[in-house]
Order: C-alpha cells, then structure tokens, then sequence
C-alpha cells in the first residue's frame, strides 16, 4: 500500500506541471457597487481600453502587442477572447477584479486555453491619457 501515496504524489505533480485547472481556482465574487471594468488600463500588454455595457466587456489593447478583447462578466471575473492582429494569434483569458476596482488579475492562454500562456494583470489608469 506504500506505492498509493506516491501514485497520489506523482500524479498531482503531473496535473500541476500541465497547467490544469488554473481557472477552476478563480472564484468569482459579486462586483462591488459602483465598481465597472469601463476605463483606461496599464497592463501587463500595455495600454488597455475597456467598455462595459452590462454583463458585456470588450476593448483594445496596445503597446508591446496590439489587439482585441471581447467577453462577459461572471460576477468580478471578465472572461474573454483575445486576438492579436501581429502576429495573428487568439486565446481565451480571465481577469478578476480588485475589490476597490483599481487592479485586474489573471491569466491568459493560446486557443482554447485560458492560461498557459502567462500572466495578464492591469492597473487603472486615471492620467487621463
């Protein structure tokens, strides 16, 4: 029976290693009053405008990378579909909101992933730019 908690050990050491279940860790919270993805964003891709209208989210992004994204609100989570005009790639990602609405954090991946491309994270940006 020594060998079932090494099988245990070895196999969630292969999930974890394979990027697994990122997304399932996210648990999404209600939007705090008041609090809106809509704005100008410094993210980790660069500049990033957001509009929100309802549940749905899209906009720009510009700077190292230049693109689109497009999803839906799932409480203070945006899960959404990227694109990238150069070069042409697309993904899925996530990004949850901060409780104070200043900060979003996620991941984002190639094709049908949604994380095992890195880390996507913005500040907003209040400078007016």
């Amino acid at each position: 029976m020594a060998t079932r908690p090494l099988l245990l050990a070895l196999t969630l050491a292969v999930i974890s290693w394979s990027g697994c279940a990122t997304t399932d860790s996210v648990k999404p919270r209600p939007l705090p009053t008041g609090v809106s993805f809509q704005g100008n964003w410094d993210s980790t891709w660069g500049k990033m405008v957001l509009a929100q209208e309802g549940g749905k989210v899209h906009g720009t992004f510009t700077g190292y990378r230049e693109g689109a994204v497009t999803g839906e609100l799932d409480g203070d989570v945006f899960r959404f579909i990227w694109d990238q005009r150069v070069p042409r790639s697309h993904g899925h990602g996530y990004m949850q909101m901060s409780p104070d609405g200043t900060h979003l954090e996620g991941r984002w991946g190639y094709l049908k992933s949604d994380d095992d491309g890195g880390r996507w994270a913005a500040d907003r940006d209040t400078s007016g730019w």
